[in-house]
């Protein structure tokens, strides 16, 4: 017991263990594939997947050295940060050709991949490629022009309002899905009506998103994305004062969808709207 006391604090003494172990805070890594890219496409952000083996050294030391890194961990907080051991997801190292580790995968919110890492990176160069990734707005400036050409197409809209809500701009994602709207244009009406709701909640006009949502639920039974309005609806009703009608809705949610991450954080938020 000593012995394997003092390899712990020798391992301590030269920064080699994980910043948790020395009251770090760290990276919030989600370990389910699906679920990770489930909660990206609700929640509008690119994902990073880090591809790893448990006898891989240079894992070890990103685990070490890079991911406890301050900047890093701030940074990681605008993604989805999913760990992935690639050889028990063979599947996945499959489909993304791992064929060594440490491997970092990038992907966009809607699971494209945008860029990979190869290798070992100290914690500057990982801060490097998290900052262009979030700095990089060259889809957001080419849906933006066809925006201003087509005004009336309903998919020019919507496709430039959903990167304006990943970009966290949703007073201006609002105004474009507001015209929608009132336009009734018919191409994307689905998802632009829950969209300005998810904006409404996001900005924190609560009783207006719960109105929307509600409104939502009951038009759009077999919306692929209703369980998503209803967890919108159950925080909504939540923050706007209806709290027990809200803990009911997320409390539902939660029951029936435990193994997805919505159903995960629909149970999350019960517990902090509880403690509050």
């Amino acid at each position: 017991m000593r012995v394997a006391w003092f390899s712990v604090l020798g391992l301590v003494l030269l920064g080699l263990l994980p910043g948790a172990l020395q009251g770090q805070e760290s990276i919030q890594w989600m370990t389910d594939y699906e679920t990770g890219l489930e909660r990206a496409r609700i929640e509008r952000k690119p994902v990073m997947i880090g591809f790893y083996t448990t006898w891989c050294y240079y894992c070890k030391v990103l685990d070490a050295k890079t991911y406890p890194d301050p900047e890093v961990v701030r940074l990681s907080k605008q993604f989805v940060c999913i760990k992935i051991n690639s050889e028990r997801r063979r599947d996945l190292g499959r489909e993304y050709r791992i064929t060594g580790t440490p491997i970092i995968v990038f992907l966009s919110r809607d699971g494209l991949e945008k860029t990979r890492l190869i290798g070992y990176r100290p914690p500057a160069a990982l801060i490097q490629s998290l900052r262009q990734i979030l700095e990089d707005r060259g889809r957001l400036n080419i849906l933006s022009e066809r925006y201003k050409k087509l005004p009336s197409d309903g998919e020019a809209g919507y496709f430039y309002a959903d990167e304006l809500m990943a970009a966290g701009q949703y007073a201006e994602a609002e105004k474009v899905l507001q015209k929608m709207v009132k336009a009734r244009v018919k191409a994307k009406a689905e998802d632009a009506a829950l969209d300005l709701a998810v904006c409404r909640f996001r900005k924190g006009d609560f009783k207006q998103a719960a109105v929307d949502l509600g409104k939502f639920v009951s038009a759009y039974k077999s919306s692929p994305r209703l369980d998503e309005a209803r967890l919108f609806l159950g925080m909504s009703l939540a923050a706007s004062g209806k709290k027990q009608e809200g803990l009911a809705a997320l409390d539902e949610l939660g029951r029936r969808l435990s193994d997805k991450w919505v159903g995960q954080e629909a149970q999350q938020r019960a517990a902090l709207y509880r403690k509050n």
